[in-house]
């Protein structure tokens, strides 16, 4: 892998800023020796990850760390548990690994909370760096120091904050992906639009088949693009106390229809997309939302491929009930992130169970 084609985007915090490159296989043992150093590394990967890519990223970190240790997980959203966690912290232990060491994840999304959560915990907290080779980890992992592991009441319960040191998106990593994980990452960086972007949003509905064959200059463009966007708005808020929850849009109806399907029926990229058009139900109902609007986001999502029927049946009232483990609950209230208009999102608590249900029979039902 060379340098070639890179660019770089700033995430600016307080304290923990950094910096993430994106590029087209440029990944080199020079760009990675310059935050290795003499530590010891220890990487993280998902053994979905094409071998080649594996030997790859495997090589360099072998070539320039003095200590050098691997474990390789199956990134199903079951794994995120505290036994994967511990097979982490295991090896560390075993390996006699000291608070300079860095930690590597290599996978998408899944790979990178338990990476980040185990380099979050290890000795309280030691340096990681993520390599995301999925297209939804690259427009959303990647950015925001967000770690966790799952409960079987719901998802992402129990994590923490912690931030790493860089971040290297390669997009060459997606042209191995099937169609089902370039959808789901499609579904993030239209979120982004939706909720901050018009114009992005725009973009997207103007250059979808481009995108959705990974035409280099679009792909690259819109990754940076759906990165700056949720770059600013984690700078202006890291820890979720304000204008970061507009993130979640989507995702509190979308956690609960993963928890129903067990993380299994869908994705989360599908559970977020049929999030999304309750959530456009419950904004038409409370904020007045045009429905041709709604119609715009419906649209785009079925050009995408991603299917808004469901695969399993669920039942409305179950899924208000897996709706009540969400952890953005201010007391007993659901926080809903509900839109005004494309581009402009904001946060509601205290919406009635009525219109809620009503939401879910539109978004899902009708």
């Amino acid at each position: 892998m060379s340098s070639m084609n890179q660019n770089t985007v700033e995430v600016n915090l307080d304290e923990d800023s950094y910096q993430i490159d994106i590029g087209n296989n440029f990944l080199s043992k020079k760009d990675m020796e310059i935050f290795i150093g003499n530590r010891e590394v220890c990487l993280v990967y998902d053994e979905n990850v094409p071998q080649s890519f594996i030997t790859d990223v495997y090589n360099i970190f072998e070539s320039i760390s003095t200590e050098f240790c691997s474990v390789s997980l199956k990134a199903t959203e079951n794994k995120k548990s505290y036994e994967s966690i511990s097979s982490i912290h295991n090896l560390l232990i075993e390996e006699g690994y000291s608070r300079e060491c860095v930690l590597v994840a290599l996978g998408g999304g899944i790979i990178s909370d338990l990476c980040g959560f185990a380099a979050a915990t290890y000795q309280r907290g030691v340096d990681f760096i993520l390599i995301p080779t999925t297209l939804l980890s690259q427009v959303d992992a990647s950015v925001g120091g967000k770690t966790a592991i799952n409960h079987p009441k719901g998802k992402n319960m129990i994590g923490s904050f912690h931030q790493p040191k860089k971040v290297f998106i390669d997009t060459s990593f997606l042209t191995s992906l099937p169609e089902r994980e370039i959808q789901c990452g499609m579904v993030e960086m239209i979120k982004h639009g939706i909720i901050q972007d018009l114009s992005y949003f725009e973009w997207i509905e103007e250059n979808i088949n481009s995108l959705k064959s990974l035409e280099d200059n679009h792909i690259a463009k819109a990754i940076r693009k759906s990165v700056e966007i949720k770059s600013s708005i984690v700078s202006e808020d890291e820890k979720e106390k304000g204008i970061r929850a507009i993130l979640n849009f989507g995702h509190t109806f979308g956690h609960g229809i993963e928890t129903i399907g067990n993380y299994k029926e869908f994705s989360h990229g599908e559970a977020v997309a049929l999030g999304i058009m309750c959530a456009c139900e419950l904004s038409k109902d409370v904020e007045g939302f045009a429905h041709g609007e709604a119609q715009r986001i419906r649209e785009i999502f079925l050009e995408v491929g991603v299917p808004l029927k469901l695969s399993k049946e669920i039942e409305p009232e179950d899924l208000y009930l897996a709706m009540q483990s969400d952890k953005k609950k201010e007391g007993k209230d659901l926080n809903f992130i509900l839109l005004e208009r494309l581009g402009s999102a904001k946060k509601i608590k205290g919406i009635s169970k009525e219109k809620v249900m009503h939401a879910i029979k539109k978004g899902l039902f009708s």
